[in-house]
């Protein structure tokens, strides 16, 4: 969350104010959860700078919060805990929000506490503050904290829209800075980042590289007149976006070079679903990258296996000379005794005959050579037989981490994920190859039930006249409807802005794609959505080609281009 967007939540979060402070959590150094409440409203807010990412926004998450609290959280806990949230604040447009609760001192007495959620860079962290002084702060880099004195406020020496009132001056030092045209708006302007300048760049018809000048200094000033003015008047229109890896992104702005996916009526649901769908992302990346570290680890094991098996093996074909020098050595009439290095015999399995050459252990007569090649021989044979099996099952792994290659090179969900893991899994051990198994305690995404589900679990098929349809019964039926049901040809439909199940046709040989068929998808497509207690429904309808699946979303979302729509009436 960039500055402008950290303020329409801060701003968001005032309407419910006051509000009396249940229960503190402390999940990690960066992260800390109010449980909240009034007589009518009641929420978990999170303050986070995870991952180096700033959110702010009351939540709908179940997570596992540590046994024992932390010596922060303890502190918290005593001053603030059965006080009351009474305001909430930032620091112009820079990411810097200040709460102001009603808590206790060391004597239990009532006193006036600031919570600091500095996110403006290196150096920030939270800090507890009393009558201006710092009483603690986490985590412990926090430069800006020291206890006892008085916060660091973040200088960042840019415009603050709030406040500056020549918007004509200010576009010229837009236009005056280095950079490409997104980098000069995020140098000197407070509270926008990447996306948002990225956003404004693509709005006054710059490339990614191209820099703003003087010329366009009159267009500059007019979008931040716009973004004054809806700051003041506290219009905002909250959107989740995705980005090509999947990444979501939430803005209270319009983000002119990223695909909408959802809007909003308030920025609580926009911050809530953002939430969400931020977390699946991220457990997305962190599994993909378990299952590509687990897949290389294993292939390069098994690879290197393999070569040592093959270079083995042609050693182990040489078992049939041993026979042959120990046979030779036998039927000659010479007999050497110990302190010969080589013997001539008779070679009669060339063709004509012919003297060769054999060497002998000096150490020992060259009847007794000759019962040292039989013995080797031997051993030989039954390697040969043992390294020609080993061979076939490192062919057979070497296959299924074939296949798991290519799927990894496709786009997974996380059930597929969590499949290719327990597969990786099992090479591992029938490879003897150890497997680092998941901390004890650590919670994964629920996600992981899926696998125990098989695919006709989630598609609902109905046969027609003139087609078939194919239906999701839940979220990963949807997927499975995308990813893997659909064709060249299917038309794929689903209610518009509103929830509902994935809907595919396809037309049999011959049949073409008329009114009547798409009337019959349409309708039940608007019987399978949330429709409340309307009449008529307005179904999209796209050619399947269309639809898409950004990397790394939740079950069931998905992208389309190129629809039309059909009033359905139910």
């Amino acid at each position: 969350m960039d500055g402008m967007t950290l303020y329409a939540v801060q701003h968001d979060i005032q309407q419910h104010l006051p509000l009396k402070v249940q229960k503190i959590y402390h999940p990690n150094e960066r992260e800390v959860v109010f449980a909240l409440w009034s007589g009518e409203f009641q929420g978990d807010l999170l303050i986070s700078s995870e991952n180096n990412v700033p959110f702010l926004g009351f939540v709908n998450e179940t997570r596992e919060m540590p046994r024992t609290p932390s010596g922060a959280c303890s502190k918290l806990r005593k001053h603030l805990e059965g006080g009351v949230l009474v305001s909430i604040s930032q620091l112009g447009l820079d990411r810097v929000i200040c709460f102001e609760f009603l808590g206790r001192d060391d004597l239990s007495s009532p006193c006036n506490y600031v919570l600091v959620f500095d996110a403006a860079g290196p150096g920030g962290g939270f800090g507890l503050l009393k009558d201006g002084k710092v009483q603690f702060h986490f985590p412990e880099n926090g430069s800006r904290f020291a206890a006892g004195c008085d916060y660091i406020v973040p200088k960042s020496g840019k415009i603050d829209l709030l406040t500056e009132t020549d918007l004509s001056e200010a576009a010229k030092q837009v236009c005056y800075s280095q950079g490409p045209g997104h980098i000069q708006i995020m140098s000197t302007i407070e509270g926008i980042g990447k996306d948002l300048a990225l956003s404004m760049a693509t709005y006054l018809g710059l490339n990614q590289k191209d820099s703003l000048t003087l010329q366009d200094r009159g267009m500059v000033q007019a979008c931040l007149e716009n973004l004054k003015r809806c700051l003041v008047s506290k219009q905002f229109c909250p959107r989740l976006y995705i980005k090509d890896s999947g990444q979501p992104v939430f803005s209270v702005f319009p983000l002119y070079h990223l695909n909408c996916v959802e809007s909003f009526d308030s920025v609580y649901q926009g911050v809530s679903a953002y939430r969400d769908y931020f977390l699946y992302f991220q457990e997305h990346e962190r599994l993909e990258r378990e299952v590509k570290r687990m897949y290389k680890k294993i292939r390069d094991k098994v690879d290197s296996r393999f070569e040592a098996q093959q270079e083995d093996l042609k050693s182990a074909l040489e078992f049939e000379n041993y026979r042959i020098w120990a046979e030779l050595i036998d039927s000659s009439p010479t007999v050497l005794p110990a302190g010969h290095e080589q013997i001539e015999v008779l070679d009669y399995y060339q063709d004509p005959p012919r003297h060769v050459i054999i060497r002998l252990d000096p150490r020992y007569s060259s009847k007794e050579n000759a019962r040292r090649y039989y013995r080797r021989y031997a051993k030989l044979k039954r390697g040969y037989q043992v390294l020609n099996d080993s061979l076939k099952e490192s062919e057979k792994l070497l296959q299924a981490l074939d296949d798991i290659e290519k799927r990894l090179s496709e786009e997974n969900c996380i059930e597929d994920l969590l499949q290719l893991r327990e597969q990786l899994t099992r090479i591992g051990r029938q490879a003897g190859i150890p497997i680092a198994q998941n901390k004890k305690g650590k919670k994964r995404v629920s996600g992981e039930k899926l696998a125990a589900h098989t695919d006709r679990d989630f598609v609902d098929i109905i046969h027609g006249e003139k087609g078939i349809l194919y239906i999701g019964k839940n979220a990963q039926g949807n997927d499975y409807i995308v990813r893997r049901i659909k064709r060249p040809g299917d038309i794929w439909f689903h209610v518009k802005s509103r929830k509902g199940a994935h809907v595919l046709l396809r037309p049999k040989k011959g049949e073409a794609l008329d009114s009547e068929l798409l009337l019959w998808a349409a309708t039940l497509a608007a019987q399978r959505c949330e429709r409340g207690f309307a009449d008529k429904v307005e179904i999209d309808y796209t050619d399947a080609a269309n639809v898409t699946k950004p990397k790394g979303s939740p079950p069931g979302f998905v992208i389309y281009k190129e629809a039309k729509t059909i009033l359905v009436e139910i």
